[in-house]
């Protein structure tokens, strides 16, 4: 739960330079992924299968749906209507899950500069972007510790 919330919080913080590297990763898939190590197609193709923000926003739509109906909210009006409210339900927690998988993608993107070029690249692009900046995600490369 502890990394969660430091990618939430790495995705909020972070978002300029996260940005800036999320466009070199789709620029990069976009021409094909060639230069791509073999760890980073497998997080790519992770990433592109990932399924837990979905999830998380039809729990959480699901969930809104049935606390609204059990406080009687909207019970006057038709029954499709409960579906309006339930939106947010479903939306914010989705956007948190998919930021912070995302920022973790983006992590993991970047902790192979040693072996890769391109990780090289995406890292001196987060740390232009960072500008002298206290950077979380920059210590947590150079730590190089595993993200769970």
């Amino acid at each position: 739960m502890d990394r969660l919330w430091w990618h939430i919080s790495a995705a909020v913080r972070e978002r300029e330079s996260l940005d800036e590297v999320r466009r070199e990763v789709h620029d990069e898939i976009g021409n094909g992924g060639k230069r791509f190590s073999e760890r980073q197609r497998e997080l790519t193709d992770w990433q592109q299968r990932d399924f837990v923000p979905t999830l998380t926003g039809i729990a959480g739509g699901c969930g809104g749906i049935a606390a609204l109906r059990w406080f009687g909210v909207m019970a006057k009006s038709s029954r499709w209507m409960i579906v309006l409210p339930a939106l947010p339900f479903y939306i914010v927690p989705y956007q948190f899950m998919f930021h912070a998988r995302e920022a973790e993608y983006l992590v993991s993107m970047m902790r192979e500069d040693k072996s890769s070029k391109f990780a090289k690249r995406l890292r001196s692009t987060f740390e232009a972007s960072c500008k002298g900046r206290d950077s979380a995600v920059l210590e947590e490369i150079e730590a190089g510790s595993e993200i769970e």
